[in-house]
């Protein structure tokens, strides 16, 4: 049960810390609503309260706590609201400049941090490998059309025909005429066919290992108590016969 409740937290915090940077990419990049901002502030202390929380309740149970903190000090920058900080200051020459190096070096952390959570997930679902495998279908059969098939006027022509291809859209705006375009064509068809039912298995592999792993621990606490129960029992009986063996003697 808290390993189910763990992986909602880690999957919670995660799509958090991706909306978070989403935002704060934004705001350094475009200028925001002083509503906006003021939203933006609120939405990254919560999330840089419970990124704190989570930092010092882990810091209290390390051994080595000096260590710990040299290991993780990345982390608790993560969770440092620079917005709300230096909001007050902004009026101040040069904190602006100050406040977007500090945004910008907190957005990098938040980046590795939600990388190492994905990282996890990749692996374990195996997708890694099939992106991976999906990222040379793309690079080698675009520059292949482009190399070998007129129609393709350009690199942009032919990576956009292999991806509405590979996605099975096909909006049919950029065609292949040779032959070797059309084979290629095929090769794509039945290619991305084969890696999202690759993507889909896995998910659903994945998904469905957790179940398994869920059912199999509460199989486990329910023998534990079975066996508790049983325990119990045998040391009732021994009490009772110990008593049934004192009242003949009497």
């Amino acid at each position: 049960m808290n390993e189910k409740l763990n992986n909602y937290y880690e999957f919670g915090l995660s799509i958090w810390i991706l909306l978070d940077l989403i935002f704060l990419t934004s705001s350094l990049v475009i200028t925001l609503s002083t509503k906006s901002y003021y939203n933006l502030i609120i939405f990254d202390a919560c999330l840089c309260a419970v990124l704190l929380i989570e930092f010092f309740f882990r810091f209290s149970k390390a051994k080595n706590k000096k260590k710990f903190f040299k290991s993780n000090f990345t982390e608790f920058i993560a969770g440092i609201p620079f917005d709300l900080l230096l909001f007050p200051f902004l009026s101040f020459a040069g904190v602006l400049s100050v406040l977007k190096v500090l945004k910008f070096i907190r957005i990098l952390i938040l980046f590795v941090q939600l990388f190492e959570v994905i990282n996890v997930f990749l692996k374990d679902t195996y997708l890694d490998e099939i992106f991976g495998i999906f990222l040379i279908i793309i690079i080698s059969f675009t520059l292949g059309l482009y190399l070998f098939d007129p129609s393709m006027n350009s690199l942009f022509d032919s990576l956009w025909f292999v991806l509405s291809t590979l996605t099975t859209v096909g909006y049919g705006d950029v065609l292949p005429n040779s032959m070797i375009g059309k084979v290629i064509s095929l090769i794509l068809l039945i290619g991305g066919v084969l890696i999202f039912s690759a993507v889909t298995g896995s998910m659903a592999s994945y998904f469905n290992k957790k179940l398994l792993n869920e059912g199999s621990e509460e199989l486990k606490l329910i023998s534990e108590k079975l066996d508790a129960t049983e325990k119990e029992l045998k040391e009732l009986k021994e009490e009772i016969a110990n008593l049934n063996k004192k009242l003949e003697e009497k």
